[in-house]
């Protein structure tokens, strides 16, 4: 089996031509540019993302809550399929290439592990969005990479973010990671209350008219 390599890339996310083998971390080592997909699986009914903890064994941020699903993009690979292989291979979630969504694409720039963890990673964010929760017990989790998985709502994990809570991988949420919080925001819970409103406006038209009010 030929070994894994990711595309180096430039600072404003061009293909270099170059590509360095996973197994000896030259990529985080040296610092190069290169693309990542980020995952996140929200539950419309009960307004909550899934959150994986990062098994102790990792290089970067053991043991910390972060995204549903994340991984490296191997050299030459489509983003969407990089993001569906991830999912599975974590979860053991397997979802069709409608099922995910790319909402936007995020620079990532840190230096972690004392200066041996250097992050330079354009990271292609995808959503995906199901009815009701997947129950816990149904996740196959990969155990290398991810020792738990919880259901948080999505303004209690907002607000631990802006706190900077250690138990969670940091991302700047009044940065260009709030997009994420605003995109669930505008699209399902506003429109949830929207059009719960209008079914409420709807009722009390119909009871008064019974009534005789109107």
């Amino acid at each position: 089996m030929a070994e894994e390599h990711f595309d180096v890339l430039t600072k404003s996310g061009e293909k270099t031509g170059v590509s360095k083998p996973r197994h000896v971390s030259e990529i985080h080592r040296d610092g190069d540019y290169h693309r990542a997909v980020h995952v996140w699986i929200f539950v419309e009914s009960t307004q909550e993302l899934l959150l994986q903890l990062r098994s102790d064994d990792k290089d970067s941020w053991p043991g910390q809550w972060d995204i549903s699903s994340a991984g490296h993009i191997s050299a030459g690979d489509p983003s969407l399929i990089s993001a569906q292989r991830e999912l599975e291979e974590e979860l053991g979630v397997k979802l069709p290439k409608d099922a995910f969504e790319k909402i936007f694409v995020f620079l990532q720039e840190c230096v972690t592990n004392n200066g041996k963890f250097i992050n330079n990673e354009f990271n292609d964010v995808y959503l995906v969005t199901i009815l009701h929760p997947i129950p816990l017990e149904a996740f196959t989790l990969q155990k290398e990479e991810v020792s738990a998985v919880k259901y948080i709502p999505y303004e209690e994990y907002r607000s631990l973010l802006a706190k900077e809570d250690p138990a969670y991988v940091p991302y700047d949420v009044n940065g260009d990671y709030g997009k994420l919080f605003e995109i669930i925001r505008q699209r399902y819970i506003f429109s949830h209350w929207f059009f719960l409103s209008y079914f409420l406006f709807f009722v009390w038209h119909i009871h008064c008219y019974a009534k005789g009010c109107i």
